[in-house]
């Protein structure tokens, strides 16, 4: 079985690539935003997908120091707030996708934009935090997407070099990352449009019979 796979490693994105969160993550953020004044539509919020919570606040809040930590926690409340009145739904057949990675001999890693308790808390909600071999948080790294550092890092701690491996990814500025990463990349087009994720080198419309053989053939 090792030879039809030419990776040695599987890097997912969370929101909006596993999980259903954009909703969630919105109300959040509307929330959060509606405390300095400001009324965030989902068209003003569309293009934040996939960027850190820091730079979000930082840049679209004007804050600073300690009140970035406060902002933070707070929407991470809502956020709380919003998934224990709504619930938290997976991506129609990521988990199969994700287990039946897990046949064959390639490490997994979740490089995530949200910070390390909101994945935990989902991941651990729907099952699947146990699959991964390492997890890389928005708080971890320096730089967001579409810096490639949180993939970057992700290769290092599976202790593999950036052509091994292969990303799936739901949003543009993630595609950017993946590839000035070096890496292949695989783009879902749950969150954004065909045409907004043209550098990748795969688009696909759903998970939905996806066969992981196959698709590293093709990527070859």
């Amino acid at each position: 079985m090792a030879t039809d796979i030419p990776f040695k490693a599987v890097i997912f994105d969370m929101d909006g690539t596993l999980i259903a969160s954009t909703e969630a993550d919105y109300l959040a953020w509307k929330r959060l935003f509606a405390e300095y004044g400001i009324d965030l539509t989902f068209e003003n919020y569309f293009p934040l997908l996939g960027k850190k919570s820091a730079d979000v606040t930082k840049y679209q809040l004007h804050l600073t120091g300690d009140d970035v930590a406060e902002a933070l926690q707070k929407k991470l409340v809502y956020f709380d707030e919003v998934i224990a009145e709504n619930g938290i739904q997976l991506i129609p057949y990521a988990d199969v996708l994700v287990k039946s990675v897990k046949q064959y001999p390639v490490k997994m890693a979740l490089a995530t934009s949200s910070r390390k308790h909101k994945m935990e808390k989902v991941m651990k909600l729907v099952g699947l935090l146990s699959y991964f071999d390492v997890t890389v948080s928005g708080n971890e790294i320096e730089n967001g997407k579409p810096a490639p550092d949180i993939f970057i890092e992700a290769a290092e701690r599976l202790q593999v070099s950036a052509d091994e491996c292969v990303v799936f990814e739901d949003a543009a500025s993630g595609v950017q990352a993946a590839k000035a990463a070096g890496m292949k990349c695989v783009a879902i087009t749950t969150t954004h449009p065909a045409e907004a994720l043209q550098q990748a080198d795969m688009v696909i419309d759903s998970f939905e019979g996806v066969d992981f053989a196959q698709l590293c053939q093709k990527l070859k």
